[in-house]
């Protein structure tokens, strides 16, 4: 908006005395008027549309009304000026940069001031005046505070068109920048001013020279509607009652009336030449509209919406702004705990003096209401089990089953059905011992009794539910072998007793043990050579039944003759299985080939024959970022670590540079968040991620 502002910087250089007038009180002054002709604020009385006092010291072009009324806060090209509106002086003139355009307050005990020229934010403390901080790198248009206070809008645009507008957004709890969205993908629509809805919801940028206003959705910060309106739109606001959405359409010379729940024009009014600003009264029942070339201001009646007066007033009127009504509910201030809004009942659920009807935190518990997940139940873990953004202490199905927690035998996991195998009244997904044998954790039959936990094959599933008790991969009831692993099931005598456990194996009526051919039947255990083989069975040293003249381990048992490097020894005496030149013991992958021994993730398994190379917990056929560094948190269905998902260089998959800065802090930002959404980072260090890229060179 700096072209806009030159066109008074003429008018308004050298008239910055500082003089103060005489104080006025608040029953007297309805509305504060910025007289930019000749650099002072006047005071205007809505009964009679005259002036009744002025405030010299000041810019005066934009103004802002602190949150209670307080203070009026007013800006020059290069500073701004604090009135107390009690005495109606300038009690502060602070510089900030070049092209001060409006400075707004927070609850939070801060002033946040865009400096146009200089690209930057100015916060203030507002106790002492003094600038704690500065945020650079913003071209911002103007500076917006949510109706909770929770968060400053920046609305920014290049100049010189080299990126397209966006709006950067302020935590006023912590004083930085935590997201950054577009509000066009074009270069030319500026948002020279943004205004909230009353419950925060919406958000409305007057933009040129595109004349529009772009409505945006709060909660998701996307932009949800593209409205047309008058010529050079540069200012907006919204009603109190958050029905209408008014742009000052300024070189339109009109007012272009939004209806918000259609986001279309409901009418467009005539007023005076360069309408510059929109005020309405506390109960909304008219909107001043300063014109800034016609030297008067315009009254809209905003039932009709229609002029009902235009008065001379100032000297190229610029910014309005009413005080609040300290009495909306008939209550005296020094009783009435919310006395800028009606709550005639006081309701104060948390007592702390704050009427409910403009506490920002109902329940006192530190979270503020528009991002409390129980507003009215304290709650400062914002503990929220089931993840439904409604918090235990106030959610009536804390693991959202379907059945109520009053009712509920598990009440923080979902089950249902209620089973409860016990009967204990304690549900079976919560109930430590589900089966109630009296084993805790580590119960290795959790739904079948079993208090001595025998487990024959050591396979961590006890007996009593064990299916296959060996672990060979047979049934019990099917198994000729149930307590001895044989999943081949071999049976040499077919006598439906595996050879595993067949006390004789050849059937010949002589227990193994005493058989000098125990697997060939020889029940006379003739033996020629008294070299305790059977005649029978002596052409086989090892006994694997493979005749010895052709067994590549004649000393080994090795019946299948496996030969894994081909060299004519067989694997059972083999040193080195794979050819490879290293022995069994060495090798890190022994039965496939690897000289070289690579093992990137230092896990003792070779890279050849590891499933999960760079040892991320993400399976090599699945892993889209190989040879991740180890200690990097990686996404687990990629593989891919923030820094590879948005590398500094440009997109990933593509031999393009970032389009811009704002695209790479905006890709971290995403993948931080969807970090964060799965647990594998805290919010901490989100930030502190989505915080070093935006300081960083990337995309610039």
């Amino acid at each position: 908006m700096n072209h806009l502002a030159h066109l008074v910087r003429s008018a308004t250089l050298g008239l910055l005395a500082l003089v103060l007038a005489v104080g006025t009180s608040h029953a007297q002054v309805n509305a504060y008027v910025a007289s930019s002709g000749n650099s002072r604020v006047l005071l205007l009385d809505t009964a009679t549309n005259t002036a009744t006092a002025t405030i010299t010291g000041t810019g005066s072009r934009h103004l802002g009304m602190s949150r209670n009324g307080a203070f009026l806060y007013s800006v020059s090209f290069n500073a701004v000026q604090v009135i107390d509106t009690t005495t109606n002086s300038v009690v502060a003139n602070v510089g900030t940069g070049n092209i001060v355009t409006n400075v707004v307050d927070s609850p939070s005990g801060f002033l946040y001031a865009c400096n146009n020229s200089s690209a930057t934010v100015s916060i203030l403390d507002a106790s002492t005046y003094t600038v704690t901080s500065t945020l650079t790198s913003v071209p911002c248009q103007s500076v917006a505070i949510t109706p909770d206070g929770s968060s400053v809008w920046v609305s920014t645009n290049d100049p010189n068109n080299n990126f397209v507008p966006a709006v950067m957004v302020i935590d006023t709890a912590t004083n930085t920048v935590t997201a950054t969205f577009p509000l066009s993908t074009t270069r030319v629509s500026a948002p020279s001013w943004i205004a909230f809805s009353p419950d925060g919801s919406r958000a409305y940028a007057a933009g040129f020279p595109s004349n529009s206003v772009t409505v945006i959705d709060t909660a998701t910060q996307s932009v949800i509607a593209t409205v047309a309106v008058g010529s050079l739109p540069t200012f907006v606001a919204v009603s109190p009652n958050g029905a209408y959405a008014y742009t000052a359409n300024l070189t339109g010379n009109s007012v272009s009336v939004i209806d918000t729940a259609t986001n279309s024009v409901a009418s467009t009014i005539t007023v005076g030449t360069f309408p510059r600003a929109v005020a309405f009264t506390p109960n909304g029942a008219l909107a001043y509209v300063t014109n800034f070339n016609s030297n008067n201001i315009s009254v809209i009646d905003t039932a009709t919406q229609t002029v009902t007066s235009t008065f001379a007033f100032a000297s190229r009127p610029w910014g309005i702004a009413f005080l609040p009504d300290t009495d909306l509910d008939n209550l005296s201030d020094n009783v009435d705990n919310c006395p800028a809004h009606a709550n005639p009942d006081q309701t104060d659920g948390d007592s702390d003096g704050l009427g409910d009807a403009c506490d920002p935190d109902f329940d006192n518990d530190g979270v503020l209401n528009v991002s409390d997940n129980c507003p009215l139940d304290a709650n400062a873990d914002q503990a929220d089990n089931d993840l439904d953004n409604a918090g235990d202490v106030c959610d009536a199905d804390d693991d959202n089953d379907g059945v109520l927690d009053g009712a509920d035998n598990c009440v923080y996991n979902a089950n249902p059905s209620q089973s409860d195998l016990d009967l204990d009244g304690i549900g079976d997904p919560c109930d430590a011992d589900a089966d109630g044998d009296g084993v805790l954790a580590g119960d290795n039959c959790p739904l079948t009794p079993n208090a001595d936990q025998a487990d024959f094959d050591n396979d961590g599933d006890g007996d009593a539910c064990d299916l296959d008790d060996d672990n060979d991969g047979v049934l019990d009831t099917v198994d000729n072998c149930p307590i001895n692993a044989n999943a081949d099931q071999a049976d040499l005598d077919s006598d439906n007793i595996g050879d595993a456990c067949d006390a004789d194996l050849d059937g010949d009526g002589i227990g193994n043990g005493d058989d000098n051919c125990s697997l060939v039947a020889n029940p006379g255990q003739d033996n020629a050579d008294g070299d305790s083989e059977g005649d029978v069975c002596d052409l086989d040293d090892d006994n694997d039944g493979v005749l010895d003249g052709g067994d590549n381990c004649p000393l080994m048992a090795n019946p299948g003759q496996q030969d894994t490097d081909l060299d004519g020894i067989g694997d059972a005496c083999d040193g080195d299985l794979d050819g490879d030149g290293i022995a069994n013991a060495l090798d890190n992958c022994p039965v496939t080939a690897n000289v070289d021994q690579l093992d990137f993730d230092a896990d003792g398994l070779g890279n050849v024959c590891d499933g999960d190379v760079d040892g991320d917990g993400v399976a090599n056929g699945t892993d889209l970022c190989a040879f991740t560094p180890g200690g990097v948190v990686v996404s687990p269905a990629t593989g891919c670590s923030i820094l590879q998902l948005c590398p500094c260089a440009g997109p990933r998959g593509t031999t393009q540079p970032w389009r811009n800065h704002g695209q790479y802090v905006s890709c971290v930002s995403q993948s931080a968040q969807s970090f964060l959404q799965q647990g594998l980072i805290t919010s901490a260090q989100k930030s502190a991620i989505t915080s070093a890229a935006a300081q960083s060179s990337c995309g610039r």
